[in-house]
């Protein structure tokens, strides 16, 4: 264009000039600024004093011209633009800026132009007062992009600083619906490759597999053959599979988008598959992709190669400095006691990585903590030396957070689990003595009677006055021991899970109640006044209801044997929300006052033929809270007892009735 070679001219007419700068003379000197023509372009000499007037005063008729031809090129370009926009079939607009107007509405004043048209349209853009409108608004489209660039024309527009400046752009149904329909298009034609694009895709991927598999075969002594690439070093390999699997990745998709850009789709219209930009970028993509995906390949199997002849770390250019050193530094390290050991080695690796006049403060910095270290090691290795030989409660100080003492405190944790461990299993072997001797005590205390009893009616006969008192007290002993057998065998099946559970609705407090129903008349005898606290009418309970209730027959029988007589026995039942949306628990409390001194801890009173009574003089077999505990368990609930005092206190808890628990 013309005004290019008038730009080269100026630019050439300067330069002569320039070299001509030395015949002008020095009282002429002035400085003027030409924005047009920065010093980055024409050269530092340009900003000599006096050039610039002389140039533009001399050359006055070259710069108007070119100032015209720039302004008949910015006209040229508006017209084509206005032309443009006036072909848009379904598009108007309105531009003014307080001095010029342009539209595409036929209109003989600016002021028959109003913004309420330009929002009767199902979609516009309106800048006024510095405030950007738009419909659809840019909050509700879901592109960033677009967002972004709306953003960025709103910005650009401020920066004008006309106050005066309004912009309006309105799209009709028919310009919506083209677009909408060459979008379709262009989404549809893009579709058809994707059938095409995920066989390939899964072709390729069936492909790699196989090549990985079959990779890397063996010479005739078994050896995996090795080819000049993968001796290249491990690091280089990696770098090269990033490199073409990311940059060859991105430059294949801006390929590709390019592709579909000019040679399928662009600025609405839909363009000949042939076209001269696709036809190019598509030719683009095909090889940067293939070749990219080829040495990529290339480079995958080699290290594929290498990871099955175990040479991948081996081939590690890092691996390979740090053996060096490893092997050239492990000579100092294998003399001397451990503290010249680890000094030594400290100070050659101190030698190696610092400067000459560095190397005698490292020195002395290591000297002076070195020592502490090596303390910290041999504190840590005497309470190895304590825990081998059994003493599991010492303790080795672990005040700090550093390696060492993170190790320390790994020991000590160590060394206080193996304790808790003995102790437990030797309270395990104590408890197991305690239910030997529990069981043959029990079982043997009736069977001795009944023999004694059988004894006397053999040597007396039938006919004595005391065989009824004899057989009555047989059949006592007899129910007894028919009783111990039988609880033997339920706290057996409960404890291991044999029992089968049937969950469903039950009702606590009726089941209480009619427990203490069934034993009115001990409960009578013994004197207890039952209270029970409740705060509505009804708990129900996910549960077997034999199982349950079980559980609650043991309880009031353990109460009936072991509470102090004309003692109350409290017996509370509430509903306990669940956490975080977790389905709430009914917990039943029973509370009452031991008549024996409780002198036991809870966890062992509720261990198998284990009673508060040591003596083992009342009619209990020890079974009851076990056997509670163990059914409880396999209703999915939770079951404990509590000891303050002479207070004894049992705790159930079990899961709350839900409609949607049942299903």
């Amino acid at each position: 264009m013309f005004y290019s070679g008038s730009y080269t001219t100026y630019h050439e007419t300067y330069n002569s000039y320039s070299n001509s700068y030395e015949s002008y003379p020095s009282e002429d000197v002035q400085t003027v600024e030409l924005s047009h023509y920065p010093t980055a372009i024409y050269g530092e000499d340009y900003d000599a004093p006096g050039i610039r007037e002389r140039f533009k005063s001399d050359h006055a008729a070259e710069i108007e011209k070119i100032k015209e031809n720039m302004i008949a090129e910015d006209i040229q370009t508006f017209r084509y633009s206005q032309k443009r926009l006036n072909q848009l079939e379904g598009f108007s607009y309105y531009a003014a800026d307080g001095v010029n107007t342009v539209t595409s509405l036929a209109v003989s004043s600016d002021s028959a132009i109003s913004r309420k048209e330009f929002e009767k349209a199902p979609a516009y853009l309106i800048y006024e007062k510095e405030a950007l409108t738009k419909k659809p608004a840019s909050k509700d489209i879901s592109t960033r992009g677009m967002q972004y660039f709306d953003q960025g024309l709103e910005d650009r527009l401020d920066s004008q600083q006309n106050e005066n400046l309004k912009i309006y752009f309105s799209f009709d149904e028919s310009y919506l619906a083209k677009k909408e329909a060459a979008y379709a298009d262009a989404r549809a034609e893009i579709l058809k490759w994707l059938p095409l694009t995920a066989a390939s895709v899964l072709l390729s991927l069936a492909s790699l597999i196989y090549l990985i598999v079959t990779t890397g075969r063996k010479d005739e002594k078994g050896n995996i053959r090795i080819y000049k690439v993968d001796r290249l070093f491990t690091e280089l390999q990696l770098l090269a599979i990033g490199f073409l699997l990311i940059g060859g990745g991105f430059l294949f998709g801006n390929l590709l988008l390019e592709t579909f850009r000019y040679g399928i789709y662009y600025d609405g219209n839909m363009y000949a598959r042939g076209s001269a930009s696709g036809i190019l970028s598509g030719s683009l993509a095909v090889l940067v992709g293939v070749a990219a995906a080829a040495l990529g390949l290339a480079f995958i199997l080699s290290v594929v190669r290498n990871l099955k002849a175990g040479r991948f770390l081996k081939n590690s250019a890092i691996f390979i400095v740090l053996s060096s050193l490893w092997n050239g530094v492990a000579e100092i390290y294998r003399g001397g006691s451990l503290m010249k050991k680890v000094v030594l080695l400290t100070l050659a690796i101190c030698m190696i990585s610092a400067t000459v006049l560095l190397a005698p403060v490292v020195a002395a910095l290591v000297i002076s903590f070195a020592p502490r270290w090596i303390k910290r090691f041999e504190e840590i290795k005497k309470g190895v030396d304590e825990v081998k030989n059994g003493n599991l409660t010492y303790k080795i100080k672990a005040d700090g957070n550093g390696e060492l003492d993170e190790l320390a405190k790994g020991i000590n944790e160590i060394s206080e689990a193996s304790n808790i461990a003995i102790q437990n299993e030797l309270k395990n072997q104590r408890l197991k003595t305690d239910l030997i001797s529990n069981v043959s005590h029990d079982l043997k205390t009736p069977l001795t009677s009944i023999i004694t009893y059988i004894d006397l009616l053999k040597q007396e006969g039938l006919d004595s006055e005391d065989a009824p008192k004899y057989l009555e007290i047989l059949d006592q002993k007899s129910i007894r021991l028919k009783k111990l057998t039988e609880d033997l065998f339920d706290a057996a099946k409960a404890s291991s899970g044999a029992i089968p559970v049937k969950m469903e609705k039950v009702e606590m407090l009726s089941l209480i109640n009619q427990g203490l129903g069934e034993m009115n008349d001990r409960i009578e005898a013994s004197g207890l006044e039952f209270k029970i606290n409740v705060q509505k009418e009804r708990y129900y309970v996910l549960a077997d209801g034999q199982l349950l209730w079980r559980v609650v027959e043991n309880l009031l029988g353990n109460v009936l044997k072991y509470a102090q007589e004309g003692s109350r026995v409290y017996i509370d039942l509430r509903e306990q929300n669940g956490k975080n949306g977790t389905i709430p628990n009914v917990i039943l409390e029973m509370k009452n006052i031991s008549k024996a001194e409780l002198n036991i801890d809870a966890n062992e009173l509720m261990e198998r033929f284990k009673r508060g009574d040591e003596s083992r003089t009342t009619e209990g077999s020890g079974l009851g809270l076990a056997i509670a505990k163990d059914l409880v368990r396999l209703q999915n609930g939770w079951f404990e007892i509590k000891i303050d005092g002479d207070l004894f206190k049992a705790v159930v808890m079990l899961e709350a009735y839900r409609e949607e628990t049942a299903q």
